[in-house]
């Protein structure tokens, strides 16, 4: 389905690299503002470690003093979130009422360095290491390493906060994109379609021309394509003036025959076979201006009734073989139609029955019927079959070709076959072979309806 839709393939192909973007972006957003609140939390503890180092004193005993009133207030209330520590040599010199019960490890660090990191403990916390060398009034320089810790819980909700917003927006950003996106790719591709619907309307008849108007990048195409029309339009009036005046060109020889044949010294079976010949050739030649004038009449595809063209032909045959007194029936809707060209449907149904008519013994049958099914496009179905011998399955595919006879006895250019056969495939449908009824020879065409042969 994505193979023969470019509007769904590009569709899908811009919709995969909107959303990696907005993936991405998203993943970068997110990651951007971890690291902002990882700083402004080393940022906000480190403020917390001047305010220690600001109201921290060691008096020449070692006794430490701290003027506590003077540091923010969580780190008087047991359980707040935010906790101080101040090691020497390793071991805990004084620890904020708010650690109560919390055991910090200590951290041996160089002077002046510090060390941002998450504690995973008991319970998570973002801790700032701090070295510093003390010097007490006598002098004596004292290692210490002040610690600020606060709780991961509210950092980590901030984040997650920011997350679920972030992702939300984008979401809803996607869809909206999404949508215009579909809005925009179908009125970009608007001209496409209606380039296509006018084919469509050429195809059935309804117009003769692609009359736009379409942007530049299809105009190109439009007056190609016009061109095709006219040239393909042009062929088919010479074809129709060749066998026109091949037809006239015969009428002359054909009217001194018969001149020639009513002339009363002939023996009387030479006069009736001549007479008999000239008149089947004049039915051939009031056939073949009967195709041509059909084939000029239509410049493009149209509804044809199937009913008149098969009785028209079958009148004509039953003069051309009239001394064989065959049986023919048409059964079917009359007013079953298919899309042809007239003059390839004259073409295609003359072959098939002059072949019928030629091989059987008395029976000819012609069944037309519409197809429509799940399985394959609606159409025509067009069989002619006969009482004839058949075809032998050997021979089946060669009588399809130009030049080849299943009975080289019988009179014919073995081209009848093979120009059914390229007149089907030109429309896209399908020629099949059964044994008949009578058990002989029975081909079914089948047309499909145009815009449903995919």
């Amino acid at each position: 389905m994505i193979r023969g839709s470019l509007s769904l393939r590009l569709a899908l192909a811009a919709g995969i690299v909107l959303l990696a973007f907005l993936g991405l972006t998203g993943i970068a957003l997110e990651k951007a503002f971890r690291d902002a609140a990882h700083k402004a939390m080393e940022d906000r503890l480190q403020a917390h470690i001047y305010a220690l180092l600001a109201t921290f004193d060691i008096d020449s005993n070692g006794q430490v003093s701290m003027a506590e009133h003077l540091l923010d207030s969580r780190f008087s209330r047991p359980g707040s979130g935010l906790y101080g520590f101040v090691f020497m040599y390793g071991q805990p010199l004084w620890r904020s009422p708010s650690a109560l019960g919390l055991q910090l490890p200590p951290m041996d660090l160089g002077s002046g360095k510090q060390h941002f990191t998450l504690w995973q403990g008991p319970q998570d916390l973002w801790v700032l290491y701090y070295s510093v060398i003390w010097e007490t009034e006598t002098g004596h320089r004292i290692p210490l390493v002040l610690a600020v810790a606060e709780d991961a819980e509210s950092l980590a909700r901030q984040v997650a906060n920011f997350r679920r917003t972030l992702w939300s927006w984008l979401g809803g950003l996607a869809i909206l994109l999404l949508s215009a996106q579909f809005w925009i790719l179908r009125w970009g591709l608007k001209p496409l379609r209606t380039i296509a619907d006018d084919l469509e309307a050429i195809e059935a008849g309804h117009k003769q021309r692609l009359q736009g108007p379409y942007p530049k990048e299809l105009a190109g195409l439009a007056i190609n394509l016009n061109a095709l029309l006219d040239s393909e339009r042009a062929h088919l009036e010479r074809y129709r003036n060749t066998l026109a005046d091949l037809a006239h060109s015969l009428k002359t020889p054909l009217a001194i025959l018969r001149g020639l044949g009513q002339q009363e010294d002939l023996p009387g079976p030479v006069r009736s076979n001549l007479e008999e010949q000239v008149e089947r050739m004049q039915h051939l030649v009031d056939y073949q201006l009967q195709k041509a004038a059909a084939r000029g009449r239509r410049d493009t595809l149209q509804p044809v009734a199937l009913m008149p063209a098969l009785e028209r032909i079958r009148n004509t045959l039953d003069k051309v073989y009239a001394g064989k007194g065959v049986h023919c029936t048409i059964e079917g809707n009359p007013e079953l139609q298919c899309y042809l060209d007239e003059g390839d449907l004259y073409e295609l149904a003359g072959n098939l029955l002059d072949n019928a008519y030629k091989w059987c013994r008395r029976q000819v049958h012609v069944g037309i019927k519409p197809l429509e099914s799940p399985d394959r496009p609606a159409g025509i179905s067009l069989a002619v079959e006969d009482d004839g011998p058949g075809i032998p399955e050997a021979q089946r595919g060669e009588v399809l070709k130009r030049g080849i006879r299943a009975d080289r006895s019988t009179q014919g250019h073995g081209i009848g076959l093979a120009i059914v056969h390229e007149l089907i495939s030109l429309h896209s449908g399908r020629l099949n072979y059964r044994v008949s009824r009578w058990g002989g020879a029975c081909w079914e065409v089948i047309l499909p309806i145009p815009g449903e042969t995919g």
